[in-house]
């Protein structure tokens, strides 16, 4: 065999072989491509459905502007675009909510509420919660901060649970657990040497309050609500005397440990030596202030501490006032001490009180407290703040005071998609406040009474 046909014989030979290989390789590269194709189908096929909320009107806590014409686009649980219609664009497929025809605003955060009773056991308990929560999202409070359990033990943390996997629909809730409690506070539902496990946690002494901070932490609490003031009374000249349960070094250790866990504090605090030594620790939130002093009032200023008044409760509470201590109680002095800490300027978040009844009625018509809580707004400018105030206590300021401002509060991209809609404008008409009708949180709707009234606002883009 000569060189030339040696050589033409391993071309050949080569070709032949080279052939399978390229073969393979356009199989592989086919291969990839199909499996490229299936993975980017899949990753569509997997991804948040995207919403866009049309809003007539939206209002911005932060400015205090109401826009007019503008799109919400969201996508799982959260927002990631807010500007007028003009300039967002709505992308195929997505699915519109049209409000064009009311007023949206961020969800409402009720900083002080109860969702159990301590009737019956923890089943029950847990059934008792879920009815509560239920209707105050429904009336819009899509956050709701449990200020103590109530005889439920840690209802209110499973219930946070079930929630966030899935396994009901509900608020955003944040847990307090059992309340924290000295042995004089006066706020134990059964004798304390037959005191159920679901009972509050009652400790005395910084070691044995550190470790109540540390059994909340454990069992999931996001925070700690404890007891400063137990019994109290009127004097004849009308001076609310209030029983102190804890030493200021008491409290400084539960604030103490309480921030070590991560948690904030918040406190049952009406007035007096209570009072002083829990703004002096430094609690977080100190719930009611119901006998704060102008004295208290210029501490709170100074050390931008915010008072959570709850009012519905002390007027539920005034028949009973009014025949032991005539003509003072808890509602006529609320008043006065809101009005005056509105004027100095102390941060007022906002705090319903709700509870299951009988304990606490605020509207006989539903024999309830959880879902009229809209009846503190004109309540509130009644006494002096404006409309724009009043929203912003249950928006931005509760936000900040329960430390969530970066994902609650307002309706900005990033943020959790909790929106509610109402017919009218409430900073013309504080009202509207109770009589909310759209309800969304984290992209899902859980309540539209304007796709019933129109014959159905949801549609897709096309």
């Amino acid at each position: 065999m000569n060189r030339s046909s040696a050589k033409s014989g391993a071309k050949r030979k080569f070709r032949r072989s080279a052939m399978p290989w390229r073969s393979s390789l356009r199989i592989a590269v086919g291969l990839l491509g199909v499996l490229f194709t299936a993975t980017l189908l899949w990753s569509q096929a997997q991804a948040p459905e995207i919403t866009a909320v049309r809003a007539g009107r939206l209002f911005d806590p932060k400015s205090g502007q109401m826009s007019n014409n503008e799109v919400v686009l969201i996508q799982g649980e959260k927002i990631t675009q807010v500007g007028p219609t003009a300039s967002v664009t709505i992308p195929a497929g997505a699915r519109v909510i049209d409000l064009s025809r009311a007023t949206v605003l961020p969800g409402l955060i009720d900083g002080h509420v109860h969702l159990t009773d301590a009737v019956g056991n923890m089943q029950h308990q847990m059934m008792v919660a879920f009815h509560w929560a239920t209707a105050s999202l429904n009336a819009g409070y899509t956050t709701l901060v449990v200020q103590g359990s109530h005889g439920g033990g840690f209802a209110d943390v499973e219930l946070k649970r079930a929630i966030e996997s899935g396994l009901v629909t509900g608020p955003r809730i944040l847990p307090a657990g059992p309340l924290l409690d000295p042995t004089m506070a006066g706020n134990a539902y059964f004798p304390l040497e037959f005191k159920p496990l679901e009972q509050d946690i009652v400790a005395n002494g910084a070691g044995a309050l550190r470790a109540g901070v540390r059994e909340l932490a454990h069992y999931g609490a996001d925070h700690v609500k404890i007891t400063t003031t137990g019994r109290f009374y009127f004097k004849p000249n009308g001076e609310m005397v209030n029983t102190p349960t804890l030493t200021l070094d008491e409290m400084k250790a539960v604030v103490d440990e309480a921030h070590r866990q991560g948690m904030f504090i918040a406190s049952h605090t009406y007035g007096g030596e209570g009072l002083r030594v829990t703004i002096e620790a430094g609690v977080d939130d100190i719930q009611h202030g119901t006998a704060a002093t102008d004295d208290d009032i210029k501490t709170l200023v100074q050390k931008h501490l915010p008072i959570t008044t709850t009012i519905l409760d002390h007027r539920q509470d005034e028949p009973e006032d009014l025949k032991q201590w005539a003509p003072y109680s808890r509602w006529r002095l609320v008043e006065q001490t809101w009005k005056k800490m509105l004027a100095a300027g102390v941060i007022l978040g906002w705090g319903s009180g709700a509870a299951p009844p009988p304990g606490r009625v605020y509207n006989t018509a539903c024999n309830c407290s959880h879902g009229v809580q809209g009846e503190m707004f004109p309540i509130f400018v009644r006494w002096g703040a404006t409309p724009l105030y009043t929203l912003r206590m249950a928006t931005t300021v509760n936000a900040e005071i329960i430390h969530k401002q970066d994902t609650l509060g307002t309706i900005e991209k990033g943020k959790f998609a909790d929106l509610i809609a109402v017919s009218g404008d409430p900073l013309q008409d504080i009202t509207e406040m109770q009589r909310v009708k759209f309800v969304m949180k984290g992209g899902v709707v859980v309540r539209d009474d304007f796709a019933a009234q129109n014959g159905g606002a949801l549609r897709s883009e096309k």
